[in-house]
C-alpha cells in the first residue's frame, strides 16, 4: 500500500493573471508597503547575539561544507545540508528565542556565554550530492501528518520524508522525454500542498502529493530552436497569494512566471541586461508579496526585487537587450556571491536577510530599501544562508564552501621525503600565504536585538 500525507487537499483554483495583477503606476515606488517587524537591534542598541551553534558533522570528507539550512513554517525545527550527502534536523524551542533573558546574566563578571550546543535529533542519508530540500508548507507540530519534508539528490528520485526520524515515505520518479529518470535540480511544494513542483532543463514537471511515482504533468518551456525559457531551471517558488502563480529562475539568467493553466506559456518575463550589471544564473526565488519577486543569482554581486505589476509577457529583448534598466527592476540589493554556490536569503515581512561571501550576515529593509544592520564576521567562510525565523526576532546562518589544497607547496627544508610535489597545505591552509583560513562550517542560531553578550 501507498504510503499517504494527511488527507486529501483541495486544489487551487485557476485564477487568471489580470484578475490577480494590480493596474501599473506610471513610476516604480520607491518603498514598499508592508507590515512592520520589530528592528534588527535592541532598544538599547545591543547587538544580535549568537545563542545556539551546531559544529560541522563528521564525514570522511576533509571540508564537509553546508549547502544550506531553512527553518520550518513553524519554527521549531531546522533542517540542514551538507557535503556528504546528508539532511540532519535540529529541534529549537522558540521560547528561547523569543525570551528576553539571557545566559550571560547567570556568570560571573567577566565570563562571556558562550553559544549552546545544537545536535541533531534526526539524519536522512541521500544517495547523491543534495540539490535542492523544502518542507511541508503547513508545518505543524500539532498536526504530525503535516511534518514532511522533500530533497532532491544527484541522480536520485525527489524524496518524501518525515520529520520525526527522517524516514522515508514516499519516491516521485521524473521521467525525461525518453524515458529515463533523471533529477531535479530544484523543487517546490505548491502552497497548499498539493503538489510537488521540480526544475529540469528546459522543463518544469508537476507531481501529486498523493500519487507517488511518475509525474501527472509536463510543462514543455521551450525548444531548441523556439522561443520560451531556456536552460536549467535552478529555482522554483509558489505564491501563496496568488494560488496556482509559480516564478522560475534559470541558470540562463532569466526569470519567468507562469500559472498553472498556461502550462509552460510565461505570463511575466524578467532579464536584467543593463551594462555593467548583468544577472547571473538563477539559484533562489522569493515571493515578498503579491506582486514583489525577490531573485538571488550566482556569481552576482546583486539581489534583485521585481515589481510584477511593470513585468511584461516578452522576453525583454526589445528594451533590455540594448543596455537599458529593465521597467520592472525595483531594486538591487548588494550582496556579494563570487561563487557558483546556492547562497539561501530569507524574508519575513518587511525584512531580507542575506549571507555574503565574506561571512558576513546582512539584513535589509524592503520598506526603506536600505540596510538595516549586519552581523560582522558571523562566520570566518562564506555564509551561504542567512533565514529569518517565521515568527521570533531570530535569524539562523550556515557556512561553508569548498577549499581546494595548494599541490604547489614547497616542501619543508627539514622533509625527508624524496617525491618531487610538495606536501599537500593542510585543512583551510595559511592565509598568511594565501589559504581560505580555518574552515568554518557550522550553523548558528543568533538572537536579534537580544540583550547585550556581559
Amino acid at each position: 500500500s501507498r504510503a499517504r500525507v494527511g488527507t486529501s487537499l483541495p486544489r487551487p483554483t485557476p485564477v487568471a493573471m489580470a484578475e490577480r495583477r494590480r493596474r501599473p503606476s506610471a513610476t516604480v515606488p520607491a518603498a514598499l508597503a508592508l507590515p512592520a517587524v520589530p528592528p534588527a537591534v535592541g532598544a538599547d542598541g545591543s547587538p544580535p547575539r549568537c545563542l545556539l551553534e551546531a559544529p560541522e558533522p563528521e564525514s570522511k570528507k576533509g571540508n564537509n561544507f553546508s549547502k544550506g539550512v531553512r527553518w520550518s513554517p513553524d519554527g521549531t525545527t531546522l533542517l540542514t545540508a551538507h557535503d556528504d550527502s546528508t539532511l540532519r534536523l535540529f529541534a529549537v524551542n522558540p521560547e528561547v528565542l523569543a525570551s528576553s533573558s539571557s545566559a550571560a546574566e547567570a556568570l560571573p563578571d567577566g565570563v562571556a556565554a558562550g553559544p549552546g550546543l545544537l545536535e541533531p535529533y534526526a539524519k536522512a542519508v541521500e544517495g547523491g550530492p543534495v540539490l535542492d530540500f523544502a518542507f511541508f508548507p503547513s508545518f505543524s507540530w500539532q498536526n504530525p501528518a503535516t511534518c514532511c519534508f522533500i530533497a532532491s539528490s544527484q541522480d536520485h528520485p525527489i524524496h518524501l520524508r518525515e520529520a520525526v526520524g527522517g524516514t522515508l515515505c514516499n519516491s516521485y520518479r521524473p521521467f525525461n522525454q525518453v524515458e529515463e529518470v533523471c533529477h531535479a535540480y530544484s523543487i517546490c511544494f505548491s502552497p497548499d500542498g498539493g503538489k510537488i513542483l521540480g526544475g529540469f532543463s528546459q522543463y518544469i514537471r508537476v507531481f501529486d502529493v498523493q500519487r507517488p511515482g511518475r509525474q501527472v504533468e509536463d510543462w514543455l518551456l521551450t525548444t531548441k530552436k523556439g522561443k520560451g525559457q531556456k536552460g536549467i531551471i535552478g529555482a522554483l517558488a509558489g505564491a501563496s497569494e496568488s494560488p496556482g502563480l509559480y516564478a522560475a529562475g534559470s541558470y540562463n539568467r532569466s526569470v519567468c512566471v507562469y500559472h498553472q493553466g498556461s502550462r509552460g506559456k510565461p505570463v511575466a518575463w524578467l532579464v536584467d541586461r543593463e551594462q555593467d550589471y548583468e544577472m547571473g544564473g538563477v539559484t533562489q526565488l522569493a515571493w515578498a508579496n503579491e506582486w514583489l519577486l525577490l531573485s538571488g543569482h550566482r556569481r552576482d554581486p546583486w539581489l534583485r526585487a521585481w515589481d510584477l505589476r511593470m513585468a511584461s509577457s516578452d522576453d525583454g529583448s526589445a528594451s533590455e537587450g540594448r543596455g537599458l534598466r529593465p521597467k520592472a527592476l525595483l531594486h538591487r540589493f548588494p550582496r556579494s556571491a563570487r561563487t557558483h554556490q546556492r547562497f539561501l536569503f530569507g524574508v519575513q515581512g518587511c525584512r531580507l536577510s542575506v549571507g555574503t561571501d565574506e561571512g558576513d550576515a546582512v539584513i535589509y529593509s524592503l520598506s526603506t530599501l536600505e540596510e538595516e544592520s549586519r552581523i560582522v564576521g558571523a562566520h570566518t567562510r562564506p555564509c551561504v544562508s542567512a533565514m529569518l525565523h517565521p515568527t521570533c526576532n531570530a535569524l539562523v546562518t550556515s557556512a561553508g564552501g569548498r577549499c581546494f589544497p595548494n599541490y604547489d607547496v614547497e616542501s619543508s627544508a627539514g622533509s625527508d621525503s624524496d617525491s618531487p610535489v610538495g606536501k599537500k597545505r593542510p585543512r583551510g591552509g595559511d592565509p598568511a600565504a594565501g589559504g581560505a583560513g580555518p574552515l568554518d562550517n557550522s550553523v548558528r542560531v543568533w538572537r536579534l536585538g537580544g540583550e547585550a553578550e556581559s
